[in-house]
């Protein structure tokens, strides 16, 4: 994290402080979280991941929540993070968020880095963001980007909510963009069972790659199991595509211990291939990612969860299958 970044950092604490002595009405929280694995390498298409044990701390948040004036809060982030890189273990850290916010009947206004619209909805009923990234996550579609976004309810009878953002690349953050974008969604919810959500965007970039994304989702969930299913379809034009299907299964098997099952089918070869952070994928084929694995809460703060990776690829355009990747992981999670 840059000095222009510390510094905005703490210009947005401060004018939060003196905010709420004149407006009254000031509370602040103070979260933090950190996860990562011990993992065991059987197999890879990298020759230098073969056969590798290891740890990494895939991410440290330190999230700082204020709200004040009644309808007015801000979140300010920062995450720390090992190199995704096999063996290499030097920490990163960066702003993840710095937004403010106002909220007026069933609506909110965002203005700084936020999350984006792609897969916010996904994320938080997968709610297994320390085990894997969401597909759209994981192939590099940004988290984060630094621009101005609307939400709120279009009917409360039928369960109809909007998501909109406006967004321009920046060099801040850990996570952005690469162009304007502009990002729109609908989602419908007609009870605390059933998720529906459709989800749109529009990128430009510098040369001939402008991007668009169309996305549906299905989610269901009740108190013992839930599940979820999504296609996702991202034109690139001159860049390689990114299209996948997926599906998730996560049921409680005994007592609080939860089974996880899930499935990428990636039907073009990933975009980022060997640039995917501590999950990378053979560029040049169509691959089909598999994760399962227990979870296992230790108690209210820490949870541990065997699990295990198994990415199984195509054969490429020379006929050439590459080594499937097999990894057998312990992933442990504390939060406060």
């Amino acid at each position: 994290m840059n000095i222009k970044n510390t510094i905005i950092l703490l210009l947005v604490f401060s004018y939060n402080l003196a905010f709420s002595q004149d407006e009254g009405g000031f509370s602040y929280k103070f979260k933090g979280l950190v996860f990562g694995d011990v993992y065991h390498v059987q197999t890879h298409h990298l020759p230098e991941a073969n056969g590798i044990t290891g740890a990494v701390v895939r991410r440290v948040y330190f999230t700082f929540d204020t709200k004040f004036a009644k309808r007015w809060y801000t979140r300010a982030r920062i995450e720390v993070n090992q190199s995704g890189e096999y063996q290499v273990y030097d920490f990163e850290y960066d702003i993840k968020d710095l937004l403010i916010g106002y909220k007026f009947d069933n609506h909110k206004i965002v203005l700084g880095l936020s999350p984006t619209k792609t897969y916010d909805v996904i994320e938080k009923l997968w709610g297994l963001r320390y085990l894997a990234r969401t597909p759209m996550d994981m192939q590099g579609s940004p988290s984060r980007e630094w621009g101005v976004s609307v939400d709120g309810v279009i009917s409360d009878n039928i369960g109809l909510k909007y998501r909109t953002m406006i967004s321009h690349a920046v060099e801040f953050g850990g996570e952005t963009g690469d162009g304007f974008r502009m990002q729109g969604a609908i989602s419908w919810q007609p009870n605390d069972i059933w998720t529906v959500d459709f989800f749109t965007d529009y990128e430009q970039v510098e040369g001939e790659s402008d991007r668009n994304t169309y996305q549906i989702f299905v989610g269901y969930t009740k108190e013992k199991i839930r599940w979820g299913a999504q296609y996702s379809n991202q034109n690139r034009q001159s860049d390689p595509g990114l299209e996948l299907l997926s599906a998730y299964v996560v049921g409680n098997v005994y007592k609080n211990i939860s089974a996880i099952a899930r499935v990428d089918r990636i039907m073009k070869p990933s975009p980022r291939g060997n640039n995917i952070d501590y999950i990378p994928f053979n560029p040049t084929s169509k691959a089909t990612f598999l994760i399962g694995g227990l979870e296992i809460p230790v108690c209210k703060y820490f949870t541990v969860t065997p699990n295990i990776i198994h990415i199984i690829y195509d054969e490429d355009d020379m006929g050439i299958t590459a080594q499937s990747d097999l990894t057998y992981r312990v992933t442990v999670f504390f939060k406060i």
